[in-house]
Order: C-alpha cells, then sequence, then structure tokens
C-alpha cells in the first residue's frame, strides 16, 4: 500500500531528518512553515537572548510550503525548525505530569496523537474545533485555527510519544474529538490536585 507520495504506507516515518519529516507532515495535509534556527553559542535567530523556544517558534510572515517550495526552503534555512498552524487539528496544551498521566489511561483505549514539546509541556492534537472541550482548568492551553501554532519534530526540543501515524508505519493515525479526553484530563488533574493537598 502507497500514499499519494508513492512511499510505502508499510514504512515508519524518520522524523530526526527535517526534510523527509516536511514531506510526512505535507502528506497530512497539515499547513507548514518553517520557522527560527538554533545556534549554538548564538541562540535562536529571532535575536532575543531571552527566547524560551530558540528554534522553535514561527518567523513572522514565512511563506507555507508545498512540495515544490520545499527543496529551496530547506536549503537556504538548514536547521529551521519546522512549525505547523493548528487548522487541521487543535492542540491541547498540558503539563508534561498530566500529559504522561492522560497518555497512560488513553493508550489501553484510544491512543492519541502526542507531542512532547518541552520537559514542561505536552500537546495533544485532537479534532479541529474540539480542543475546547478538553479545556477542563485554566491548566489547559488550546491552540486552534490559523493562528494557533506547534513546532513539530525534528525542531529542538520536541518529539513525539504517539506519532500522528500508527506505529512503525506512514499511515495516518485517526484524530479523536477533544470530547474523548475531557473526562481523562479531568481525572489527572482531580488526582494530581488531591495529592497536592493530602
Amino acid at each position: 500500500m502507497r500514499d499519494h507520495q508513492g512511499v510505502s504506507a508499510m514504512e515508519p516515518v524518520n522524523t530526526r531528518d527535517t526534510g523527509t519529516a516536511a514531506e510526512a507532515y505535507l502528506a497530512l495535509e497539515w499547513p507548514l512553515a518553517l520557522g527560527h534556527r538554533y545556534r549554538p553559542k548564538q541562540g535562536c535567530t529571532c535575536e532575543r537572548p531571552d527566547c524560551p523556544i530558540p528554534g522553535a517558534h514561527p518567523v513572522i510572515g514565512a511563506p507555507r510550503l508545498d512540495e515544490a517550495s520545499l527543496p529551496c526552503a530547506l536549503e537556504t534555512s538548514p536547521g529551521a525548525g519546522l512549525i505547523a498552524f493548528t487548522e487541521r487539528f487543535d492542540a491541547v496544551l498540558v503539563p508534561r505530569y498530566i500529559g504522561m498521566a492522560a497518555m497512560v489511561s488513553l493508550d489501553r483505549g484510544t491512543p492519541v496523537t502526542c507531542l512532547v514539546l518541552s520537559r514542561e509541556v505536552y500537546a495533544l492534537l485532537v479534532l479541529p474545533a474540539t480542543g475546547r472541550y478538553a479545556a477542563v482548568t485554566s491548566g489547559v492551553e488550546v491552540r486552534t485555527g490559523e493562528e494557533g501554532w506547534i513546532p513539530l519534530p525534528p525542531s529542538r526540543g520536541s518529539r513525539w510519544d504517539t506519532p500522528p501515524w500508527l506505529e512503525g508505519t506512514s499511515t495516518p493515525r485517526t484524530l479523536i474529538s477533544g470530547d474523548e479526553v475531557r473526562h481523562v484530563l479531568a481525572d489527572c488533574f482531580t488526582v494530581t490536585s488531591a495529592g497536592a493537598t493530602a
């Protein structure tokens, strides 16, 4: 079985290589652009000395990528982060300890695409316009629509916990509704809160 790019759907996606990863994200029809670059000893190309996510945030006005523009864009900006805009999914951002607990529970039933954004933050990817249902506390941030974005592997600091492809293949994983993760997140926050006050 092959996808529309002619790549075997039984082959795992290599997200450590920027070009290969970008092609795979484009195959998912995710709106994609190159982000800033991280330079050792020089920091982020945004030039902010206090940049909180060096090499993993958008460049203002950067053009959207497609299969035709990708090779040239990568050649002119080596090491740039990959930025996906939240038009084809909502990103539900939660503290890492909540994300880890939620994934253990969700993996027993319906696994949800999950991205580790940093040592502090997990992002659960759900169907577009449904992330609001998962906003169970003020500790949840929802990124949605064309103004929202997330960095994708191999952007600095990000990696997949549960990738958007079925394990060991390039077959897309079906996104679930934010409503399907609502109760799991609520339970995780409740248990964590109870443990903190015990």
